[in-house]
């Protein structure tokens, strides 16, 4: 299994996300980085960054870095084509785990390394990360999903869930990669997570990842302490 960071440094909407300080001196990536580091050797481990300047973060880490042209960072460029240029880098035919820095609350690595290798991989060809969501949710013509109106609603637990598809977390076979190019397969296994996410696409929800996340290493300072 080779690991492959999404580490662009541009950003739209929130700039230089990945890389400016996040949680004390650690940015979301030094947070990623770390956290690959305890379930994957260095070795197989890859930066794709479009700027050079950032080469250092992965120097400091002891992980591969790759120079990624710019066009591959764009919206408007194709996640097919995207795909397929930052995988072709990737040496070996090893599967390709597919990470960006933007779910710092995530920390199922192991799990999701120990899941893929248990597949039966004639059967599945990716592997996605899913939050089930059971909530009152409507749709387009404001008609309930999954409850009725009425006094004889059902509690919320008792919704069948949503799911909440997290496009920061995949595995990706090799056959995946020449035949789809898609970060989800023809045949995919659906990982269901039910940790709190917060996907950073704001500066908002920036913010408030900011403080969950000092919040979970607070409870889990406590707990060490603890023990």
């Amino acid at each position: 299994m080779k690991a492959v960071i999404l580490g662009k440094a541009g950003s739209v909407r929130v700039k230089e996300k990945n890389y400016r300080p996040f949680f004390k001196d650690q940015s979301l990536m030094d947070i990623l980085i770390a956290k690959l580091i305890k379930v994957m050797d260095k070795n197989d481990i890859y930066l794709s960054c479009e700027r050079e300047e950032y080469r250092s973060v992965a120097e400091k880490w002891g992980i591969h870095f790759i120079l990624r042209n710019e066009t591959y960072t764009l919206i408007s460029t194709s996640n097919v084509d995207v795909v397929r240029n930052v995988c072709k880098d990737i040496p070996t035919n090893d599967d390709i785990l597919w990470v960006t820095p933007v779910e710092p609350l995530f920390d199922e690595f192991q799990e999701i390394l120990d899941c893929w290798h248990d597949l039966d991989k004639s059967k599945y060809d990716s592997l996605n990360v899913v939050y089930p969501q059971k909530r009152f949710l409507l749709d387009q013509n404001h008609n309930p999903i999954g409850f009725g109106f009425g006094h004889w609603h059902k509690y919320s637990q008792e919704i069948p869930p949503i799911y909440q598809l997290s496009w920061s977390i995949c595995v990706l076979s090799r056959k995946c990669i020449d035949e789809v190019s898609y970060m989800v397969g023809a045949h995919p296994y659906w990982y269901e997570c039910f940790s709190q996410v917060v996907d950073i696409d704001t500066e908002e929800d920036w913010e408030l990842a900011a403080i969950i996340y000092q919040k979970s290493m607070e409870r889990k300072e406590l707990n060490d302490n603890h023990y």
